[in-house]
């Protein structure tokens, strides 16, 4: 079933497979024993400092999510 979703969805347009990706993500969530590893969570941190130092390096999702669409 799920090979079957993910052939369906790969059929779409490139716009709408990013609706479909950002709805998923919207909708996920852990499930309540979740517990993060040590090793996942210094990963984390060491991301967050990175992005606390450098602000201005990430992209907002509306950029990389124009780019996407420019490359279908």
């Amino acid at each position: 079933m799920k090979a079957d979703l993910a052939r369906l969805a790969l059929e779409l347009p490139i716009e709408e497979q990013l609706d479909l990706a950002q709805t998923l993500w919207d909708h996920a969530s852990p499930p309540a024993d979740f517990t993060l590893t040590p090793e996942l969570e210094e990963v984390l941190e060491a991301r967050l400092r990175e992005a606390q130092a450098n602000p201005g390096a990430g992209i907002p999702w509306e950029d990389m999510k124009a780019r996407l669409l420019k490359r279908a």
